[in-house]
């Protein structure tokens, strides 16, 4: 079932207020001068890059720098990888090793960083592109015609959505899935001729809008109706996308919570936007160059960060750091800015916690002990239909079972984060009857006092 939801606000955000109270340290991360695509969790930077390419063309390979060590490494070196994204300790992005070049059949695949593991996630030689991550769900399309989800917690595959025209650009965040659905024509007007009744189509025009699926509740739901949406991203109950509505680009975010619509930019040359936090990111072409702009939700600010006439692409951020692909005289690097200023770093909670016991006879009562980071809010399910909210909660498990509990740590707008344990409990053991005892006892003195005769 598709919902069509009314928008209900046009209010532009960011009109020109520029915020002059930060401070923006740029940092130029490659030298290589064939690097793009970059993408960035904490620490850790990485992008494809055809250093090794010698002049083919073809030959990328995905590296890495960590801010942490000041350290650059080559993570993949298939000679094929392309369009990396990170989330944690994992890195996932398309590739065309097995012979399925990438304008051909690539494949999915995922390298953990903690564990030097490398997985292919698909293995149909289908068309799968467009790969992103979140915790322990990658998403991806597939021949570009529907959204594919694999679950590495349960190594399974599942369709989110499918379409008889196109799929492009999908998101992933908490319970949310979004993408761009590409319908091929739509009449935009139609004439009949009065005295024979034909049709005659004076126009057609390819629509592109913005549709999201949610985990939890099995849902889709379309959000942009007029035809011109594309590239979402998502951060939390937000997400942003940029929309030619107005005969110009702009950047708009659509609020899951509250289902409404609000225009970010009014200059009419935004695309290509990220969010995280109360940030959202974008290129902007209105000083006749593409620059990399910033808008804070909270302070309804705007910083400009570059002011150059190279071509920048690709913008990702994570807390305050921004990078994206500078491109300057035939070549092409990544470059980072920090922001710092008067605001406070968004620090997202990380969830964690431990019990005194994880097994027991019934009834087990079970002390819990938060260890999350950056918390302020504790929402625990006990896995058996009860919950708490306080911090270090106790609970007693009446009935015999496998229990999951699952803590949920959050910091006010600055996000959630889950954890779960297992608790086992036993039926306690059947006390032996003392009279069954006494019998024991007498056996073992009747055998011994003949045993003595």
């Amino acid at each position: 079932m598709v919902t069509f939801l009314i928008l209900f606000s046009s209010v532009a955000f960011a009109a020109t207020v520029q915020d002059t109270s930060l401070t923006i340290t740029k940092t130029q991360i490659t030298t290589s001068g064939l690097a793009e695509r970059p993408a960035i969790f904490g620490d850790k930077i990485i992008w494809q890059d055809y250093r090794n390419d010698n002049g083919t063309g073809v030959i990328t390979d995905i590296y890495m720098y960590n801010l942490s060590t000041s350290k650059e490494i080559q993570v993949i070196t298939s000679g094929s990888a392309e369009a990396p994204v990170i989330y944690n300790d994992k890195i996932v992005w398309r590739d065309g090793r097995n012979g399925n070049f990438s304008l051909e059949k690539p494949d999915i695949y995922v390298y953990d960083l903690s564990t030097h593991k490398e997985t292919r996630v698909t293995t149909n030689g289908s068309y799968s592109t467009s790969p992103t991550i979140y915790k322990d769900r990658i998403v991806w399309t597939n021949y570009s015609s529907s959204v594919q989800m694999y679950n590495l917690s349960t190594n399974q595959e599942s369709q989110i959505a499918n379409s008889e025209s196109m799929i492009f650009s999908p998101a992933n965040y908490g319970n949310i899935i979004a993408w761009e659905d590409f319908h091929v024509f739509r009449d935009d007007n139609v004439q009949v001729d009065s005295n024979t009744s034909n049709f005659s189509t004076h126009k057609k025009t390819p629509t592109r809008d913005i549709c999201f699926y949610d985990l939890s509740t099995h849902k889709k739901t379309q959000i942009t109706t007029d035809g011109s949406a594309a590239h979402p991203a998502i951060y939390e109950d937000r997400i942003v996308y940029y929309d030619w509505r107005n005969g110009n680009w702009d950047i708009y975010m659509y609020n899951i919570s509250t289902s409404t619509e609000t225009r970010v930019t009014t200059n009419g040359s935004a695309q290509d936007p990220a969010i995280y936090g109360n940030r959202i990111v974008w290129v902007d072409g209105r000083n006749g160059s593409s620059d990399i702009y910033v808008y804070d939700l909270s302070t309804h600010k705007e910083i400009q960060i570059t002011n150059s006439e190279s071509s920048k692409e690709f913008p990702a951020i994570y807390e305050n750091k921004i990078v994206w692909e500078d491109a300057f005289n035939g070549s092409s690097n990544i470059y980072m800015c920090t922001i710092s200023g008067d605001e406070p770093e968004i620090k997202t909670p990380v969830a964690n916690f431990s019990s005194n016991v994880t097994s027991g006879y019934a009834p087990l009562s079970v002390q819990f002990t938060d260890l999350s980071e950056n918390a302020t809010g504790w929402n625990w399910n006990f896995g058996d239909r009860t919950n708490s909210t306080k911090r270090n909660p106790t609970h007693t498990y009446s009935a015999t079972g496998k229990y999951t509990v699952t803590l949920t740590a959050s910091n006010g707008e600055n996000g959630t984060d889950i954890k779960t344990s297992k608790i086992k409990v036993q039926s306690a053991p059947r006390p032996i009857p003392s009279g069954f005892n006494l019998l024991i006892l007498g056996i073992i003195v009747f055998y011994l006092f003949r045993k003595s005769t």
